[in-house]
């Protein structure tokens, strides 16, 4: 028994410490990034100020490009609340959710297979580039919380249907609530692959005669619906501009010029986002052979097939959208990574066992956590984003930007994400892309060479200072 209660203590301390050169290391490292996590930190910071929690907020006014629910937000808050005004708040609850998949997958396959296979599941998940790379566990965004409140709530639907747990099924409905929650009308992409497995499993009968159905219908019905109708409340208009643009223009015209052929995921999977994409079929075809596992492969194939298909069938992609299908994935390829240790380790030793998934873990894993450590920029976008790192280069020197203007008409959320840190330690500056906002003796940073010819043009500045494109001028 001790034994056992050591051993258990050890695999948890070697997934802890894998997480963490994973999601957590380095999590701070850069400043905040263009889009996404910038329109959510912002919002949050505003929230803080406004004490306005059911509407995001940006320059005092409600935000409509964020057309999303709040509860990543609401997460930034508590974080930004904790631990202060800073990258590491911001990006903290996508780094929790993205280890909590990872860990949840590990519990669930091992309580119902072996340790071998749980550790495969694990390993093979962390080391995906799409979980953990920009836009996903390590930036301040709302799919790692999709993917994790997705991934529990399959899980538990699972409980219901193989196992018999009823009240599973409430704790699906909750699951599903904190997923719409997060990302609204896209949790229920699973919903078509959930009614072919009630039906194929000839479960319809039993469902309806099961009362954690009702008890948890009704709990998302008030949730979801109520979250909707609370923000058209304060915001009136909301409803229909989420209908017209985020649901329908999304689906049926480009968006934010994100059109993309239907295989465009397909392709992510085999060229960038899935190592072990080249184990799926081998390890789904392995499941089929064992009969024991077919039920799992029904159900995570039609989850797969579900969601897939109807990101697939949209008009506007992105790459970050297919992350709820990487627990699926991954237990389809370490199924066949699982197969081949036991076919190769007939005395099941467990030391043989833990060396052989060393040696196929173990670059991967290395060469994953060097690009979480090093978190770098796309080329590409290094010149549009220069400004938020040169506020980030001085937030040691915070003095040196007090009453500066920032003269520019790139993506100003960043900057003013730092206006809000800066101001909690005394600090102001101001942010604008008009040139009639600027006054004799202002200093001004600007880093754009058309707003540098607007400037030399209009005024006789002098150059106090430079880092990289970004010049800093005294009117």
């Amino acid at each position: 028994m001790l034994k056992t209660k050591y051993q258990n203590l050890s695999i948890y301390i070697l997934l802890l410490v894998s997480l963490y050169f994973i999601f957590f290391q380095q999590l701070d490292r850069t400043p905040l990034r263009n889009y996404d996590e910038s329109f959510y930190a912002t919002n949050a910071c505003e929230m803080i100020s406004n004490h306005n929690y059911f509407v995001p907020y940006y320059k005092n006014a409600p935000d409509m490009i964020i057309l999303k629910p709040l509860l990543s937000t609401w997460l930034q808050v508590v974080c930004i609340k904790l631990i202060g005004y800073n990258e590491l708040a911001v990006r903290l609850p996508s780094a929790i959710a993205g280890a909590f998949s990872a860990l949840v997958l590990f519990s669930f396959i091992r309580k119902r297979s072996s340790l071998i296979l749980a550790l495969s599941v694990f390993f093979v998940f962390i080391t995906t580039y799409g979980v953990s790379g920009f836009h996903t566990g390590r930036t301040g965004d709302t799919d790692s919380l999709l993917a994790f409140c997705m991934l529990c709530s399959c899980l538990s639907f699972y409980k219901w249907l193989f196992e018999n747990k009823g009240v599973s099924l409430f704790h699906f409905f909750v699951f599903l609530s904190l997923a719409f929650l997060t990302k609204s009308f896209v949790a229920l992409f699973i919903a078509p692959a959930l009614l072919i497995a009630v039906l194929y499993f000839k479960k319809t009968a039993i469902l309806f005669k099961e009362k954690w159905f009702y008890i948890g219908a009704l709990f998302f019905v008030i949730i979801s619906s109520g979250s909707l109708l609370i923000r058209e409340l304060y915001n009136p208009g909301y409803l229909k501009y989420l209908f017209e643009v985020d649901f329908f223009q999304r689906y049926t015209i480009s968006n934010e010029s994100h059109a993309e052929p239907p295989d465009f995921y397909f392709n992510r999977f085999f060229e960038v986002s899935f190592l072990w994409f080249m184990l799926v079929l081998p390890g789904a075809f392995l499941m089929w052979q064992n009969k024991s596992t077919r039920p799992l492969l029904f159900f995570l194939s039609a989850l797969f097939f579900s969601y897939f298909g109807i990101i697939s069938s949209s008009v506007s992609k992105v790459y970050w959208y297919d992350l709820p299908l990487y627990p699926i994935l991954s237990v389809f390829s370490a199924y066949a990574i699982y197969i081949f240790i036991i076919k190769t380790n007939l005395q099941h030793s467990a030391i043989q066992a833990g060396l052989m998934l060393f040696f196929i873990f173990a670059i991967p894993y290395y060469f994953k956590a060097r690009d979480s450590y090093k978190s770098d920029y796309n080329p590409a976008e290094h010149k549009l984003e220069i400004l938020n790192e040169f506020v980030f280069k001085n937030k040691n020197n915070p003095q040196s930007l007090n009453g500066v203007v920032f003269f520019t008409t790139y993506f100003d959320r960043p900057l003013y994400f730092y206006k809000y840190c800066f101001n909690q330690k005394g600090i102001d500056f101001s942010v604008t892309g008009n040139a009639d906002d600027l006054k004799p003796n202002s200093i001004i940073i600007v880093a754009e060479d058309s707003m540098k010819k607007i400037i030399t043009t209009r005024f006789k500045p002098q150059v106090i200072g430079q880092y990289k494109s970004v010049l800093k001028m005294k009117i």
